[in-house]
């Protein structure tokens, strides 16, 4: 079931026998209260059987797994990969993790990830990797963004958020971002703006660009993909 909510929302283990309350039917409030920077956003819980985003791991569709997620239903899948991306494919059709990210003014996106068996190696990270072709179906005529995350080159043990900021209303490239050219320059700020207005594809990179990673079998879930907006205070 797709749900409105708000951000932050804390990653909650549960044991997968239980189901409890999801978090997100409280943010709202507390948002209210303590951020008022932030407005409703979007967060894909997987119940029903819904996927909005078509979030694939790698090369591999996903299955959505009844109960044992953060809480409840979560997407899970494995892949023989150097670095597993779970990612939202080009030409997807979802109002809310791809397309004109400036104009929704979008803040913040953030994934819970649950590896549940992998390879520890030094220098690995979530990173989130944006992408556009610029309407022309053909990456080296696009442009690529990405946010280097939270090292995880010791494998974390259940459920964990990985939160990263955007700002997809930002003149200027945002700190943090390195912006790239599809040809392999460096990106301008005139570049992530029309990245901004026109996201293809996404994806959630289990390694950080410039290291070399063995391939290694990987079974990895997925929940609460989510995205916010953010709001100018006057």
């Amino acid at each position: 079931m797709h749900q409105i909510s708000n951000f932050p929302a804390p990653a909650v283990i549960h044991p997968s026998s239980t189901r409890i309350l999801r978090l997100w039917q409280l943010v709202p409030l507390l948002c209210s209260l303590t951020i008022p920077t932030m407005c409703a956003g979007f967060v894909e819980t997987f119940d029903n059987g819904s996927n909005n985003g078509d979030w694939h791991l790698t090369t591999n569709p996903a299955t959505i797994e009844p109960d044992g997620g953060n809480p409840g239903p979560y997407l899970r899948a494995s892949a023989d990969a150097a670095v597993p991306t779970w990612y939202v494919p080009l030409g997807t059709s979802t109002a809310y993790f791809l397309g004109n990210f400036a104009q929704k003014r979008v803040g913040t996106l953030a994934f819970d990830i649950d590896i549940f068996s992998g390879l520890e190696v030094p220098d690995r990270a979530v990173t989130l990797d944006l992408n556009t072709t610029l309407g022309t179906g053909d990456f080296t005529k696009g442009v690529d963004a990405y946010y280097i995350g939270t090292d995880i080159s010791k494998l974390p043990v259940g459920w964990h958020t990985y939160k990263f900021p955007v700002d997809a209303a930002s003149a200027t490239i945002p700190s943090g971002w390195v912006v790239t050219k599809g040809n392999g320059k460096p990106g301008t700020d005139a570049d992530w703006q029309a990245l901004m207005q026109d996201v293809e594809t996404m994806g959630v990179e289990l390694g950080q660009p410039g290291y070399f990673y063995p391939f290694w079998i990987w079974d990895l879930g997925l929940d609460n993909p989510r995205v916010t907006r953010l709001i100018r205070q006057p």
